[in-house]
């Protein structure tokens, strides 16, 4: 299931050709994409539709969020307006603009009736005097709370009313089952922040002596006695400074081994904004890890007969390894993943990487450098850096701490260690790993953070704990107005377990902001897909029923907006306003039993339960996420099934906007979204990306064990797969029972994939605007062929508009395929199969399916709009 393949050249952000890559890594690649890509094209989509496209997708925002602000329908223009590569062609509209009414989403809530209301004023209230009334109120969140646990036993039905303000939080608000049936809202629409961070006071004087360089423009403040241990995130007046790093910014348009181009630039002297990109395209060698084997120290394996899933050619059993790669011990090669087990630390590993054992994760274990990698090295502490790496194919960012050594050698004046790290992304160096040394595709580009020697460019900050010495650069003088560092992760947590939930906890009309880094911290594998997952959030959600957070803001925080977990029923997510986030906005991970104690929440009995089920995703607006874990995305679900992911907007994330790691269950529908600039800074994926590597058992709707999951639906979508988008919907290794159908794809390598054996994945009803080609497939097993039919397939070329096993005649197993209307330059098409279409059509293959010339542009706006419902024009 292997073909010649070619990456497409875009402008601005773009992929080079395959072939500029090593040979061995050419190879690699074109045996995981299994023909899925469509071949290189000559030309661009046309102008007219390149602006209808992006009018149409602010036209939809209004559609189906009538109730969002001015300023939100503009920054969709402003991104819409953004110059990036496309597999359709660079942007070629630079005039979308929103024309709608001057007003703005300000949330209101009514104050319960049903049971006592604790007022809270962050600047007027007093929590001495004050009893908790209107006129009256307490000054602090917690005292509120105080009072509204002692007032549960009369009336679980409690609310707790903000006024506008900050409250800066000092701790995380732990809800259990006590707190059951409470609220906590904001007052009759006023703006109510919860922040994450502590104000600091500051009185600035020069550093100059401190530093290496002598620069007149490196600031200190003494922050002894105020309780600072670290500072991994700071705030100069309510905007983002980043830690001393070095390269500052990207350096050049020049393409990197990967075929990527470095993205986030110095600007008018400051440090790279962590909103434009990684910022880096530094490169350099790697210490590599101990070649995987069939064995390794302080590691076991859990492959169980059964449950057995006998649907495809591949992934039929479970499998995972518990240690070793996956373990804690980096004097045994351990990275730290939480809990120190996952699907590629075994050696049943399998999709788009070499046979084990070099599917096994590894990942670099440290890198060489000397003056000229970097120039202000060797540090006085190295063991104050962290490492930020690309993936050598962009598939994850990982960050690694530095060490005084580890089971490869010592940090010294030429090698900087790894410690805990890597676990961001569960591949490790995909089909690197178990490659000579000679290839070293360890890594893609790095850079350094949190090194004081670093301390060179405006907007960057150093800590040094030691001497709870704060420094900052600026070249326009000492910072003025307010300091805050972030120190909090986690505003709320909502814990119960599955025999006694929390239940009815809501949260309306709140702000969440400025919460601290979690990206070293309490990652987990979480299914057989490639991303690893922190679990840590502002707001975190595990053993609860009927959770609603509903128009609330969360913005500017360095780690996860908000993780569902273990059993939750339920759960809604709606009318929330999400920007500025360091990693995923919001994910969802279950449990599963039968591995052990060491590898909770891992094996293959889904049985009991303990999995978010019913979860309603509604109504979103969210964009710039990703900003410091390139793994991440708007929506991520892990072992969950049965969620309604209806009505959002997504636009400006590093990668997927939607992923689904495993098929754990199904039944979930995703339905009249609107995504569009994902995948800007990797590659491998689409607007929607899923997995189905790994299997389980669990119980269906009339409690019958079944391994099957439902069909999960995809319905009336618009998607754009600019910058990266390789298919407009990546039904990645695996991924089956997809029912994906009058959707408006517009851009991406291909419509339909599906790869690695995967199956039963139907495409119907859709148009597809100027992609490379229709669909890509592999082989199935008779009974569970792929279905694609009654599409509208706009090509960028006259190619072949299909590829698939030309032998699935004899074992039965050909893609349905029928009804297609193909759209070409010339109105020809090449061979599907080395067959015409006239003769595959007299064997009975693909009846109905017509080939026509490219159509007017306004005649593929009418299609979308029917099949997005929205009205002729």
């Amino acid at each position: 299931c292997v073909q010649p393949i070619t990456l497409f050249a875009a402008t601005n952000v773009r992929i080079h050709p395959l072939q500029n890559l090593p040979k061995m890594w050419n190879q690699i690649v074109a045996a995981a994409i299994c023909a899925t890509i469509s071949p290189s094209v000559a030309q661009n989509a046309p102008a007219s539709f390149d602006c209808a496209t992006r009018h149409l997708a602010l036209e939809y925002a209004q559609k189906i969020q009538p109730f969002r602000g001015k300023s939100d329908f503009e920054e969709i223009a402003k991104v819409l307006n953004m110059p990036g590569g496309a597999p359709g062609g660079p942007t070629q509209c630079f005039n979308t603009t929103y024309n709608g009414p001057d007003r703005e989403f300000v949330p209101k809530f009514p104050v319960s009736t049903e049971g006592p209301a604790y007022f809270t004023d962050a600047t007027h209230g007093n929590d001495g005097t004050g009893t908790g009334s209107i006129t009256a109120p307490y000054k602090t969140i917690e005292k509120a709370l105080e009072a509204a646990r002692a007032g549960a036993a009369k009336n679980p039905s409690r609310s707790i009313v903000l006024r506008a303000g900050v409250y800066y939080a000092a701790d995380t608000l732990q809800l259990t089952p006590t707190d059951s049936g409470l609220t906590i809202m904001n007052y009759n629409g006023e703006a109510v922040w919860l922040s994450g961070a502590k104000v600091l006071t500051t009185k600035w004087t020069s550093g100059a002596a401190d530093h290496p360089s002598g620069s007149k423009n490196i600031w200190k403040a003494d922050l002894s006695g105020q309780n600072v241990q670290s500072i991994t995130g700071l705030r100069i007046n309510q905007n983002r400074a980043v830690r001393a790093r070095y390269p500052n910014g990207c350096t050049t348009d020049a393409p990197l081994p990967s075929g990527y181009v470095c993205q986030g630039n110095m600007t008018n002297g400051n440090v790279v904004d962590p909103n434009d990109g990684f910022g880096s395209d530094l490169l350099t060698s790697w210490v590599f890890p101990t070649a995987p084997g069939m064995n390794q120290s302080n590691w076991r394996e859990v492959n169980p007969a059964s449950p057995f899933r006998g649907t495809g050619l591949s992934f039929q059993t479970f499998q995972l390894g518990v240690g070793g790669t996956c373990g804690n011990d980096p004097m045994h090669g351990g990275v730290g993943f939480d809990p120190p087990a996952g699907y590629w630390c075994g050696n049943g590993c399998d999709g788009g990487a070499p046979k084990p054992p070099g599917c096994i994760s590894r990942w670099p274990r440290g890198l060489y450098y000397n003056r000229s990698v970097l120039p202000n090295s060797p540090y006085k502490d190295p063991t104050t850096a962290v490492v930020q790496v690309w993936h050598p194919g962009h598939w994850a960012s990982w960050m690694f701490e530095v060490v005084p050594a580890n089971d490869k050698g010592a940090t010294n004046g030429s090698q900087l260690m790894f410690g805990k790290g890597g676990f961001q992304g569960a591949r490790g160096a995909y089909g690197s790993s178990g490659n000579p040394p000679s290839s070293r595709k360890m890594a893609d580009s790095f850079f350094v953070e949190n090194v004081f020697e670093e301390l060179d460019a405006n907007n960057e900050f150093f800590y040094d704990e030691k001497t709870s010495t704060l420094y900052y650069y600026s070249s326009n003088g000492a910072p003025t107005g307010v300091v805050e560092a972030t120190h909090l992760q986690t505003f709320v947590s909502i814990v119960g377990t599955q025999e006694t939930p929390v239940r009815s906890v809501r949260l309306l009309g709140l702000g969440f902001r400025d919460t601290a880094l979690s990206y070293l911290d309490n990652h987990s594998m979480p299914s057989g897909g490639d991303w690893g997952l922190g679990r840590i959030a502002a707001v975190f959600v595990k053993g609860a029923v009927d959770t609603v957070l509903d128009s609330c803001t969360m913005m500017r925080l360095d780690g996860n907006a908000m993780t569902i977990n273990g059993y939750a029923r339920g759960t809604v997510v709606q009318n929330s306003k999400f920007y500025e986030i360091g990693d995923n906005i919001i994910a969802q991970l279950g449990e599963t039993e039968g591995a052990g104690d060491d590898a909770w929440g891992m094996g293959p009995d889904g049985t009991k339960g303990n999995q978010p089920v019913g979860t309603r995703i509604l109504n979103n607006f969210a964009y710039r996420c990703g900003l410091f874990e390139k793994q991440s995305s708007f929506y991520f679900q892990a072992k969950s099934r049965k969620n309604v992911i209806q009505g959002n907007i997504f636009f400006h994330g590093p990668r997927a906007g939607m992923n689904f790691n495993d098929g754990f269950g199904g039944g979930s529908l995703v339905s009249q979204n609107l995504m569009f600039s994902t995948v800007m800074e990797s590659g491998d994926h689409g607007p929607f990306n899923s997995w189905d590597r790994q299997v389980w058992e669990w119980l269906d709707d009339m409690g019958n064990v079944t391994v099957i999951k439902e069909y999960d639906e995809i319905t009336g979508n618009f998607f754009i797969g600019n910058y990266y988008g390789q298919e407009a919907i990546d039904n990645d290794d695996g991924s089956a029972y997809y029912n994906t159908h009058h959707n408006f794809f517009a851009y991406a390598g291909t419509g339909m994939k599906n790869d690695f054996n995967g199956h039963d994945n139907h495409h119907h009803d859709n148009v597809y605007g100027f992609i490379g080609r229709g669909m890509g497939v592999c082989g199935a097993l008779e009974g569970h062929a792929d279905k694609f039919y009654n599409n509208r397939v706009i090509q960028l070329s006259s190619g072949a508009y299909a590829s698939y096993d030309c032998k699935c005649a004899a074992t039965n197993s050909c893609p349905e395929m029928h009804d297609n209307k193909i759209y070409t330059p010339d109105g020809t098409m090449a061979n599907v199969c080395g067959t015409p279409l006239p003769q595959r059509q007299h064997e009975g293959i693909d009846i109905g399916t017509a080939v026509y010339k490219t159509p007017a542009t306004a005649d593929i706006m009418l299609w979308a709009r029917e099949v997005l419902a929205m009205p002729a024009v």
